[in-house]
Formats: structure tokens, sequence, C-alpha cells
């Protein structure tokens, strides 16, 4: 069993083993650094509910930033999935195993965001250092510009049917108070980002001013990664993963433009994960059959 617990949604995936699915599940955020204990732990047992007892399970976590993590990771595993060989691995470690073959480099932008790749026999990432200290290029960055900028433009009232599906209020006490009691901050803002396109694609200055500035941001992580970890590598692929790039082709399309704008003549191969990160679980958690 495979499990890609993110920011804003746990997924959760049981094969047999000859590859038949047995269950698919999906509940609400489970990031270990930011999902408050409680939700975490009810996520995960939503997205496990009703799957056959499992044998080998791989939980892939955002924020596992440390051992103590790891530790308490595989501990909720063992609490949820009784008598399994267990291990925990950081969510882009899903993403990038679930990548196509000779992918160099994952950029996985979600609720977060962060770069990574293959090292030696673990993983290397750059960025994801979460909402507070990074994510740049993330869903929840481009949410929380777009409410940011009506807040101060004080056109709330113009975006109030996204408001209240987020919030479920329209005003902007209602949407404060709703935002920092939730316990999920990052996750809804990042439901904003939908509207921030929209901003975009209608030619807003502001919007598109933003999204160049993060863009730079995000794509320059990449060739630093690039030059830290790959070398001299003169073509690179990379993998678009998480659910931003779903979000609208303007994400993409400014990333690939300024990518290649300060690459420094790397040749840039740009493709779309085709297989869900928690496929890449499976894998993982098919390693310790071996």
């Amino acid at each position: 069993m495979g499990l890609d617990c993110g920011g804003s949604s746990c997924r959760a995936l049981a094969v047999d083993s000859d590859g038949a699915v047995l269950h698919r599940g999906q509940s609400g955020a489970a990031n270990l650094a930011s999902t408050p204990e409680a939700v975490l732990s009810g996520s995960l047992r939503k997205a496990l509910r009703g799957c056959p007892d499992a044998s080998y399970v791989c939980g892939c976590f955002a924020g596992l930033l440390t051992q103590e993590d790891r530790e308490r990771a595989e501990a909720l595993l063992r609490e949820n999935c009784p008598g399994a060989v267990v291990r925990a691995e950081p969510d882009y470690a899903a993403a990038l195993t679930a990548c196509p073959d000779r992918t160099d480099i994952c950029v996985i932008a979600g609720t977060g965001s962060l770069i990574c790749s293959r090292s030696g026999s673990g993983f290397a990432k750059s960025g994801g250092r979460g909402f507070v200290m990074g994510d740049y290029g993330s869903a929840f960055r481009y949410g929380r510009e777009f409410l940011r900028y009506h807040l101060e433009e004080r056109t709330l009232e113009s975006i109030a049917d996204q408001l209240i599906e987020v919030f479920g209020i329209g005003d902007e006490a209602g949407v404060l108070a709703k935002l920092y009691r939730s316990g999920e901050v990052a996750s809804k803002l990042a439901k904003l980002a939908y509207g921030f396109a929209r901003a975009t694609q209608a030619g807003e200055p502001s919007a598109l001013d933003f999204l160049r500035e993060e863009t730079v941001r995000l794509a320059q992580q990449v060739v630093t990664h690039a030059e830290r970890f790959l070398g001299d590598n003169r073509e690179i692929s990379i993998c678009l993963a998480g659910g931003l790039w779903k979000i609208s082709p303007i994400f993409e399309r400014e990333f690939k433009g300024r990518l290649n704008e300060i690459s420094g003549g790397r040749s840039i191969l740009l493709n779309r994960i085709k297989r869900a990160p928690v496929e890449g679980a499976i894998i993982l958690a098919k390693e310790m059959l071996l």
C-alpha cells in the first residue's frame, strides 16, 4: 500500500502482488508539519477506511523534515496498519518515483513547492521550506497574493463567491477569522489560486507581475539545484507534478519561458507527470520486498 499525504489531501492506494487495485481512498490534509494532529489522524483513517490489511506500507508525507518526523510518521502508519512493515518518506519521494524514466528533476507545485532529484540511493531536494519560509511558485503563494490584493484594494465583494466557497463567508473580518482559526492556513489559501489564475488570464497587471516574480524565483531554484546535483548536464529532463499545473496552462507556460531565459544554455525538456504520486509510493513499498 502507498499513501501520498500532502497539505491539501491524502490519497491511499493498495494493490495485490499482481498489481490489481484493492483499494483507493482519499481524504483531507495530512502534512506532518502544519496539519493539526487530530486532523492528520482523521485524514489517514478516512483514506484507509475499508482497505484490506496490507503487508508493506509506504507513506510519503509533506512536512517530513527530521528523523523524529520519520519516526512519528511510521508510528502513525503502524497505528493505522497493524502488522504491516512500514516505511515513511517525504512526499516528494513519491512524486519523483512516479515520474517517467530518465527524469532528472521533478518540480512539485501544489499547496507548497519544491525541487527534487535522485542522489545516490536517496533523494536530494531544494526549496520546500514551507509556507512561512519559502514555497515559491506554489498555489499557497498565488492564493495569498490574490486575497491580499483584494483586501488592499477593498474589493472583496468582487470575489465573494470564491470566498464563500472556501471560507463559508465573504466579509473581511469573517474571512480572516475563519482563515486563522482553521489550522489549515496554507491549504485554505491555496484554493484561491484558481482566482489568481483567472486574474492573470484576464490580463490584470498586478497578477501578471506577481506571476512573473514567483516564476523567476522557482526557475532560479531549479537552475541552482541542477548546478549542485547534476553537474555539467547540458540536457535536463524536468517533470512537473502537483496540482498547480492543472489549474491553468499559464503557470507552465510562464515557468518554461523563465527557465529557458536563465538556464545558462542547457537544453530543457519539460513534461508532465503521468502517474499519480501515490503510485510512486506503491513502488517504494514494493522495494521493501527486495
